[in-house]
Formats: structure tokens, sequence, C-alpha cells
């Protein structure tokens, strides 16, 4: 309803000029300058991959190619639009994956989305910018053995990238974020507005009177991300593609509609892989393309470790099933995949609705860029909440902490919106709109390849509820609202649970509900895992080489190998940040 709506609002308003592009943008493998050697390529266009081509490409003696499998975000107007993301799914930019049936979530099959576009998901997503606590990524630092990714590390490196802008509203900025945490010369563009509706102020007030477990954070970026704050929308989506390639020189050709099926080795017994197989799609032509130093894999949580499977890299038993030869015997490829598992509650309340015209929305935003359109979601905060120490999974159920320290939140809730009333469909009243999300499962899920055919889709296991831990923690995670929407601020004004009923309140009966209705959150990690040089599991070593390889490294979500404490977006550019810096320091 929402996609038809929109798009049936597209006749109204004048068509966007985009602004012109860094890379050198080539529709097919044909149209590539003959003769041209490549020092690095990059196998995908999404957040890892362009963040790392555009800052290789600044070392203007090398040439960097970057492969991807969709299209320019450039041709999908819609992805500028923050509004508009809902939109985008299931769309020609989408890769539409399902994944198995979920014993954890009553043998349901989910739909997964992941951006088939350049700019990769940071094209399509909810443009959320949160970057994970201090301690989480000094755990990835111990846990990989790479330093480069402790926090005060990282943290630089992230300021650098960033450039902070005014909301577009010209609503302040005061008390909403810390300045000492943000950069100004960067390429990415983030900002944190305070939208004006009245559920923002109670919001804030609940902070006040129930502090311990609701507390006011000013700033998330600044590695403590406790607490209640603003999400930051942005007049315009500031993506990958937008931010980073489209600011890079020349020397970064941008190879469309074309997937990278396999890397192979340079000679026939070898396990130096510099070269990647390409196609536009089943039954077209494979070529080849040789690069001069090495390969980069940036194909995201599904494609990588599919690629690497399909290259003979992957778990012996696995590719004999599939009809692959096994070069590289490594038997956490495509393993230890992770994701925060999400539940939907609303509430009864007669506090304002957040709907709004939207022909005059767009009409605002297509002019002004202002307005409405302006903002991912209809009301702009979240809380990420740590769960009190006697809380039922810790004590009477047993279960260790799963976080990494206590400046690290074990439950999301993102405010979405204030529906309008639907009589028709049984609501009588408006409703608070609430994701409630589990930001540390320890259930885990697998990629594989089926057959020896690099375009048909792997076999997607996420795991999700699969330990009764996550359920401990995702079932608290909804008391844990209730409880927040009882402080005194919210009295005559927020009147009940409405999903999951206010009679849901036992542990069998919430499991039930959880089952019914979890889903993904869209943030899946670990496939092709960093660990330390040496050790008998992971995929990479700290410096992103893939183990047993050379020429070969992988640098997106899927070498993360713990989910943060954030959406996925910038813990992945610090990831790619510290690869960069890694491979430009070996051949300078």
């Amino acid at each position: 309803m929402l996609r038809s709506t929109f798009r049936s609002l597209l006749c109204t308003v004048l068509l966007i000029i985009h602004a012109s592009f860094g890379a050198v943008i080539f529709q097919s493998i044909d149209a590539l300058p003959p003769g041209i050697e490549y020092d690095f390529i990059v196998a995908g266009g999404g957040v890892g991959g362009s963040l790392v081509a555009t800052r290789l490409a600044q070392n203007q003696k090398w040439n960097v190619l970057v492969v991807e499998a969709g299209a320019s975000n450039e041709d999908f107007w819609e992805t500028r639009v923050p509004g508009f993301w809902p939109l985008l799914g299931k769309t020609a930019m989408d890769w539409n994956y399902t994944t198995v049936p979920q014993p954890g979530l009553n043998n349901r099959a989910v739909d997964y989305s992941r951006a088939k576009v350049l700019g990769g998901c940071s094209s399509h997503n909810a443009m959320i910018y949160t970057r994970g606590s201090k301690s989480e990524w000094n755990q990835y630092a111990e846990v990989t053995g790479n330093k480069g990714l402790k926090w005060n590390s990282v943290l630089p490196l992230l300021m650098k990238a960033e450039k902070w802008g005014q909301s577009p509203n010209a609503s302040s900025n005061t008390g909403h974020y810390n300045p000492a945490f943000h950069g100004k010369g960067g390429e990415l563009l983030t900002q944190a507005p305070y939208s004006i509706h009245p559920f923002n102020d109670m919001l804030m007030q609940s902070s006040k009177e129930l502090p311990d477990e609701f507390p006011f954070d000013e700033d998330w970026s600044d590695g403590t991300p406790i607490g209640t704050s603003a999400i930051s929308p942005e007049a315009e989506r500031s993506s990958a593609a937008t931010a980073f390639l489209g600011n890079t020189g020349k020397n970064v050709h941008v190879l469309l509609h074309t997937q990278v099926t396999r890397v192979l080795p340079t000679t026939s017994h070898g396990t130096e892989f510099r070269i990647i197989e390409v196609g536009s799609g089943p039954g077209s032509k494979l070529r080849q393309i040789k690069a001069k130093r090495e390969v980069i894999l940036s194909s995201g949580i599904f494609g990588t470790p599919q690629i690497l499977q399909n290259s003979g890299i992957g778990k012996q038993s696995d590719l004999d099933a599939a009809g692959v030869r096994t070069i590289v015997d490594n038997p956490s490829v495509g393993k230890n995949l992770s994701d925060h598992v999400s539940a939907f509650a609303t509430f009864s309340t007669n506090i304002a609705v957040t709907t709004y015209n939207q022909t005059v929305a767009l009409q605002e935003w297509n002019t002004t860029r202002t307005g409405p359109l302006t903002r991912s979601f209809q009301l702009n905060h979240m809380s990420f909440i740590r769960l009190p120490e006697d809380s039922p999974p810790f004590t009477t159920e047993g279960f260790s902490d799963p976080t990494s320290g206590k400046d690290t939140p074990h439950v999301e809730f993102t405010f979405f919106a204030i529906g309008s009333p639907d009589p028709a469909n049984g609501v009588v009243n408006a409703t608070v709109q609430v994701y409630v999300i589990n930001l540390h499962p320890i259930s885990r899920g697998s990629v594989t390849i089926k057959s020896s055919d690099p375009f048909e889709y792997p076999s997607i296991d996420v795991g999700l509820l699969a330990e009764k831990m996550d359920m401990s923690v995702l079932r608290e995670g909804i008391r844990s609202l209730r409880r927040l929407f009882s402080a005194p601020v919210f009295n005559g004004s927020i009147f009940g649970s409405v999903i999951p009923p206010a009679n849901v309140t036992s542990d069998e009966d919430l499991e039930s509900f959880l089952r019914a209705t979890g889903g993904t959150w869209l943030h899946g990690v670990g496939s092709a895992s960093m660990s330390p040089k040496g050790a008998r599991w992971g995929v990479v070593d700290p410096d992103f080489r893939v183990k047993g390889t050379k020429g070969l490294r992988v640098v997106d979500a899927s070498v993360i190998p713990l989910l943060p404490s954030a959406h996925t977006q910038v813990p992945t550019y610090g990831f790619a940040e510290v690869a960069s810096l890694m491979i430009a320091q070996q051949y300078a």
C-alpha cells in the first residue's frame, strides 16, 4: 500500500537532477577501455567496497575497478529521499533473498532484503548512524588480533570520514549531539535534529522519571550507547555511493550489471587468487579480469561466502555436495552468520498521529529538501537499553551477559510512528508503533551454496531464536518496553499494549507471540569472520586476507565476528577504513 501510494505521487513532482558522479561508470564489460590494467579489483560496490575503493584510489598511481551486480543508485531517484526507504525492498534494486524455514520462528521462512545497487544497503536502508560501544571495538581487536580495531584507533577514522551538518528542518542540534565526537571535513553527511512532536518530549521526560533503566543519552557516537536520543535523518541520503564513489577521481572505474561469480588462482594448482570471473546473469558468457595486486571481495554477508565457496574455498564436504573442487579447505566459510532479531509492538494512545499528506510532503521535499520525507521514521528517536542486572535472563534463568561490557546495551527500541485508528481492522485508537530488538543473540546460522551454478542463490539460515537465551532477552525487551510506557508522563496518553495483547504476560505466552511474529532486523554479520593469524577458526586473517590464499581479501560486514550494538552500516565503514590503511601501507 505504501509503495503504490508513493509511486502514484511521482507524476505530481518535478524530476530530480542528480549530481555528477566521480567514478567512471561502465554499463557492461565490453565497454571497459581496452588494454587497461587494474591494480585492485573490488567485487561489490556496497558499503565496504565503495569505501575501500575510494581510499585506495587516493593514490593516483593506482587504477581500481569496482564490479557491481546491480545498477547505479542514480537510476533509482527514490534512493535520494530518506522517507522513501520502505519503497525500495522487493524491487529491481533488491536481491530478494529468502531464508530457509526457521525452527525458532515456527518454521517460517523470512524475506531478507539486500540491496543490488551501487552503494549496497546504504542506498536503501533507514539511514541510522550508530557506531557501537567502546568495549565492543576493543573486543573486536582482542578477538581478531587486529589492534587497529580498538575504539581509540577507529574513532578518528570514523570522524575523519564524517561531515556533520545542520538539520534539514533547521531544528536545533543543541543537546542532541556532542561535537567532540563528530567530524566536519569528511564525505559522509550526518545530522541529529530534534523533530517537534509531543511524543518526543514525553520520551525525554520519561528519561527523567525512570533514569535507571531509560536514561537520556546525548550522543550514542561517544562509545557509550545506552539511553534515549535522536536518530539522524538527512535532507537527502548520503550513501557509500554518493559520499565515497561519487567523490573519487577518474582512476576508479565502476562496472555495473556484472556479477562476480568466482575468484580464480593465477596458476592451475596455486592459491594466489588475483583473477575474477564475471557474468551478467544465468546463461551469460563468463569473462575474466586480472588484478595486478589484489582482488577484494565486498559482496556482503551472502555474496562473499557464496563466491568463496564457488571458487573452491570452503568446507570440503559442502563443496563436494555442490560439485565444486576444493582448493582451500576452510570449514568456517559461510558459518557464524548472526543477526539482530526483532519484534513489532504497538500501544493504544491518544497522542497526535504522525501521518501526513504525502502529496504535499513530496512537493515540499522536492522543492526545499525539508518536511517529513527528510525523516526515515515518522518518529525520530531510539532507545538503547541495558537490562538491569537482576533481570530474569541473568538471575532466575541463569544466562551469562552476552555483551562486551557495561557500556553496551542488550536491547534496542526503535520508535517508528504513531499510526491512525483503523476501525475496519479493529484498531479503534491510534497506536504507538515500536520495534524491539535483541542486539546480542548467540544463535548462529550459515550460508551454503547448493550447486556449482554461481547464479543460484545459496541456502541461507540465519538461525533466529535458535538459542533459549535469545528468546529470554527478547522477551524481557517486551517487558522493558512496557515498563517504559508505565512512566508517569504517559499516564492518560498511552493506555496499554495492543500487540502483543496486554494479557500476554507469561513466559510461555510471550514466547508463543515472538516465535509467531519475530523476524530479522537485516543486520547480518560474521559469515566470513576475521580471526587471529593461525587460528583454527575464521575465514580472514587480521589483515583481511583470506586464510590459505594470496592476493585475496574480504572487506565487508561478513568479516565482523560479533554483532555490534549498532545498525551495521557504520561498523562496516570502520572495518573498511582499517582495511584500506593496511592495504595502502603494504604497497606504499
